[in-house]
Parts: structure tokens; sequence; C-alpha cells
């Protein structure tokens, strides 16, 4: 697994696919209540059961780069059972109270790894030959600052010889998961991102998502290839993230199907209290912000 830092809340420090999903097609004020005023939005049962899933994925992956035998069966779900339970603990009271808590997400991550493991998308997965699981990229786009950045799940070649990069996803099923189209963002900044590793200069290189669903079979959505219009399109999502940014205008999205207190912890502070409103809040624009403190003698800076 790639050591590099995550990032933490209250820091802007590049675009990734999350962020600019959420600003763009989603709420931006969420996002900025987390990324810019620091507050926690906490997890679901649903997210949990992912990270747990892809815990025993990228075990399983991690070996095989290495050469070493993979983990059977038992000591995935173990591995997916026991990570599920670590980030269901950041599960919030009031989003436990509807869908469950850490318990919840340790089952769902349990069942998700053993359906996994019995798929044929597993087998498919076997005739891949990875090279890097959670590779960390940071790249300039549009400055020569590390503008856009991310974690790749999985990073390798297909069984023609292609450089592929594969995202796992777990889901409820996979209704949401058969036109690629609707996921373009997420495409365009993974490939974005491996095509600047000078280890695939000038080959193609091109997307899947591997889908492992609570009910019904997993499935393989296979993506586009990386090409000028998609590199395009990625530039034209960091310019309007970064516009709103620098305009601190952040707004609320009523109409996301998220915006519920099924699903956003900020739910009630901003749609009935107020007190989470853009009403109440005031971001600064970066121009506007305090600069950081100076580092400490020797340091430098």
């Amino acid at each position: 697994m790639e050591s590099e830092p995550k990032r933490g809340r209250g820091l802007f420090d590049g675009w990734s696919k999350s962020s600019l999903k959420s600003l763009l097609e989603g709420c931006s004020w969420q996002w900025a209540l987390q990324r810019i005023g620091g507050l926690e939005g906490g997890s679901t049962p649903h997210s949990a059961a992912g990270t747990g899933l892809h815990a025993a994925i990228e075990w399983h992956e991690q070996c095989r780069i290495d050469g070493l035998p993979t983990p059977d069966e038992a000591e995935l779900i173990l591995a997916a059972y026991h990570e599920a339970t670590l980030d269901g603990g950041n599960i919030p009271p009031n989003l436990a109270a509807i869908h469950g808590g850490p318990e919840q997400a340790a089952q769902w991550a349990a069942e998700l790894t053993h359906t996994w493991y019995h798929s044929d998308v597993r087998e498919k997965m076997l005739t891949y030959t990875p090279i890097a699981v959670e590779r960390h990229y940071e790249v300039g786009v549009y400055t020569d600052k590390p503008t856009l950045r991310g974690y790749l799940d999985w990073i390798g070649r297909d069984e023609g010889g292609v450089v592929t990069v594969v995202d796992y996803k777990s889901a409820a099923d996979t209704r949401r998961w058969t036109d690629a189209d609707k996921h373009l963002v997420e495409a365009a900044v993974y490939l974005y991102l491996a095509s600047t590793d000078e280890a695939f200069e000038n080959e193609p290189v091109r997307m899947e998502w591997h889908v492992v669903p609570r009910r019904g079979e997993p499935t393989i959505l296979r993506g586009p290839t990386m090409n000028p219009d998609l590199a395009y399109f990625t530039i034209q999502q960091v310019s309007a993230a970064q516009a709103i940014m620098d305009a601190a205008a952040y707004k609320t999205n009523p109409s996301w199907n998220l915006c519920s207190e099924r699903w956003c912890n900020f739910y009630h502070g901003c749609q009935v209290s107020g007190q989470l409103s853009p009403d109440e809040i005031q971001f600064p624009t970066p121009a506007e912000a305090p600069l950081p403190p100076s580092p400490p003698d020797g340091t430098g800076g």
C-alpha cells in the first residue's frame, strides 16, 4: 500500500474526484462545511462496508504484486470485518439510528467480501497483472501547483496488456452501474492521473469499475480510454470548481438526492435550524483567508 498521507478535514490542498463531484454534482455547501470549515460529516454503514471490502481486495492484490500466496476467503472476510468495524466507529449516532452502526457495516463488509471472492469478477481480475494498489498521484492541471490528486484503487494491465485503472465499488445493487457516461468525472480524473505516470508514457490507459452489490451478482462496467477530450473535460472541471472556491460561492442543494436527514449529518443544522446554513456562516475567499502559521525555525518555508 502506498504510504502517502491522506488529507484532513479543514485543509484544502488540491482537487480530488470526490471534491469535484461534491462541488459540481452534489452540494458545494456540504463540501465547504467539511473541507473548509473542518466539520465532521461522519460515515454510514454503507461507506464503512465499502471500506472493509476495499481493504480485503487491496490485501489480496498486494499479495499478488509481492508474489505471495493470496489470503483465503476466511482471512479476507476477517480483514473486511475488522476494517468496517473501525470505520463504522465514525458513524454519527443520528445516522446509526437510521441505518445501523458498526455491527451493520461489518456484517455487510463480510457478505460483500464473500460475494466478491466467489464471483466471475474476481476470476477476471486474476487474468490481469496488478502493478500497484492505492497508488497516490499529484499533478498540476492549469498551474504549476499540485491541483489534482487522488488514490487509484488498482492499476495494472488487463489480459491483453493494456494499462487499466480499476475502481472497486460496493452498492446495494448494480442499477447505477450500467452507463459509464454517468460516472465521467470519476473516469476522467483517474485516467488523467494515471496518464501522467512516466511508466505508461504514450500507452493507452482505460477505466473499469468492479461493482460488488449486496443484492445480485458483481459486474464489471467498462469505461473510456484516455483521450484529448477527456483531458480537456478534466481541466474544465477543475477550473469550474476552482472558480467556486475563489468566489466562496458555495450553495446548498436541496434537490440533491442525498440532501436528507437519512444521509447528511448537517441536514438539521442546514435545512431545519439554520445554524449551519449560508445565512449564518460565511467562508472567506482564498484571497481573504489568513495565511497559515510560519513553520518553526530551521524547517524551511
